[in-house]
């Protein structure tokens, strides 16, 4: 019994760290890794992009597993002008990410859930810095839409697509919600969810700054502890850019990015990985990002 105890947890921990290590999320697509109620996550992140004279993006995260199919995660981010040196840095957007998984249907083979990504302006702003364009964009931003997996075998297959809610120039974002239930245009509005009431979230005029992203990957446990993926995310605006202010070659204005990536990881544990990847984009303008190299390592405990 003892013998067969002891093959029954191994089998159980090799079957979890495949699990962990096919669902984690890629630089460009995310995910339906799930943190586990009580355990934490810590990630660090470097991305090295060759447009200009060269910039470096640090990113700091930590992770939380709120229950068993919620978890909360906190990104912050640093730039630096110049690699491998650098020759100024400044603080970046902050994001807080919000997951939840649904669950599975097609006898597990297909699994899904929900996320919501919102970015809080605390780097530079894009509209008026030319120099941290596409690093950072200095204003609010909301993104929501499912993430799905579907397994065949010893494949994965990811995909997103998802609704950006982008806050123009400083329009000051969550002014249109309306939250106060003793005043009357709360409910006149819809809590600001009334599209056809000027001023509130969802106006048509406000939404002139939205965009949608698609995002595709293929990973597989094959070569485990090695985890190779690819993946392809392309986004696109909604409205025509008008205004003189909004015509800068970032997403969601002049430029609809088509990118493609490649990349692997390590996994040194169950919880622990490091991983590298390159990013080539197919869209080509001044000031916006040809390539990119990314490493990174998780830890969670």
């Amino acid at each position: 019994m003892p013998v067969k105890k002891s093959a029954l947890v191994a089998a159980l921990v090799s079957f979890l760290a495949l699990a962990a290590a096919s669902r984690a999320s890629m630089p460009h697509t995310e995910t339906i890794a799930t943190l586990p109620e009580g355990t934490m996550e810590l990630l660090v992140e470097e991305e090295f992009f060759t447009h200009d004279n060269g910039y470096r993006r640090d990113t700091f995260g930590i992770g939380f597993g709120i229950v068993d199919r919620l978890c909360a995660r906190v990104y912050f981010q640093y730039l630096h002008d110049g690699f491998p040196s650098s020759r100024d840095a400044v603080v970046g957007d902050t994001f807080v990410r919000l997951w939840w998984y649904a669950g599975g249907a097609a006898g597990g083979a297909l699994r899904w859930g929900l996320l919501a990504l919102f970015r809080f302006p605390t780097g530079p702003n894009a509209y008026t810095d030319e120099r941290w364009r596409n690093l950072a964009l200095g204003n609010n931003e909301l993104k929501l839409g499912p993430v799905a997996q579907y397994q065949a075998g010893v494949l994965f297959f990811h995909a997103n697509l998802f609704y950006v809610f982008r806050e123009k120039n400083r329009e000051g974002f969550y002014n249109g919600l309306y939250l106060n239930p003793a005043e009357k245009q709360t409910y006149n509005k819809a809590f600001g969810l009334n599209f056809m009431s000027d001023g509130t979230f969802l106006y048509s005029k406000r939404l002139e700054n939205d965009y949608a992203v698609a995002s595709l990957a293929l990973n597989t446990d094959a070569l485990y502890p090695f985890i190779p993926w690819v993946s392809a995310y392309v986004s696109r605006r909604f409205a025509r850019v008008r205004d003189e202010i909004e015509e800068i070659p970032v997403e969601g204005a002049l430029v609809n990015p088509l990118l493609f990536s490649a990349g692997a990881r390590y996994f040194f544990s169950y919880n622990t990985f490091a991983g590298i990847s390159a990013t080539v984009s197919a869209v080509r303008k001044r000031q916006y990002p040809g390539e990119t190299i990314g490493i990174e390592m998780r830890l969670q405990f």
